[in-house]
């Protein structure tokens, strides 16, 4: 994942990125600026999932099942592995469809969209090492930060997966 940011953010206060339409779809209102740079990172970790699920990057995408028994995870890992590559393959072709079109979509796809927001995000954190401690060192970084373009896009991921999942809640 470069440097690339995906733009900046933009918050919308009666409308935000992902909505619920009254006929039970959902639109994603993304412009096509952001709707080019998430299909670029989206091909992104298509590349890193073909890499395997032993590289550093998407180590989070795989997480471990048997903290205390290395036997059990190793096994767990051999036996889920294969599915949850496939299932996110599937979903990134999916994702494909959803960022191609300005047309609602179905509860299925915007789920596949939530998929790949999420593993998007998750591989950024593991390269930007975001421990899950509850702090947000997203706040500590200024703009002269060689890092500061990542964190913008982290927190854009951030941003357009909490959309997306209080659209799916109906929120």
């Amino acid at each position: 994942m470069g440097n690339n940011a995906a733009g900046p953010m933009r918050f919308r206060k009666n409308q935000g990125p992902v909505v619920k339409n009254k006929d039970g779809t959902f639109s994603v209102n993304l412009n096509d600026n952001e709707r080019q740079a998430l299909a670029n990172f989206v091909t992104q970790l298509e590349e890193l999932l073909l890499v395997g699920p032993d590289d550093v990057r998407v180590r989070r995408l795989y997480p471990t099942a048997y903290h205390q028994d290395a036997d059990k995870d190793a096994e767990y890992q051999g036996f889920m592995r294969d599915e949850l590559t496939q299932s996110r393959a599937t979903s990134i072709a999916t994702v494909r469809d959803v960022l191609a079109t300005t047309e609602p979509i179905d509860e299925h796809k915007l789920h596949a969209f939530m998929t790949v927001t999420n593993g998007l995000r998750l591989v950024l954190g593991t390269l930007l090492d975001v421990s899950g401690d509850g702090t947000d060192p997203e706040d500590s970084f200024d703009e002269d930060d060689p890092e500061f373009a990542q964190w913008q896009l982290y927190g854009y991921l951030g941003w357009l997966l909490e959309w997306t999942v209080s659209a799916l809640a109906g929120d």
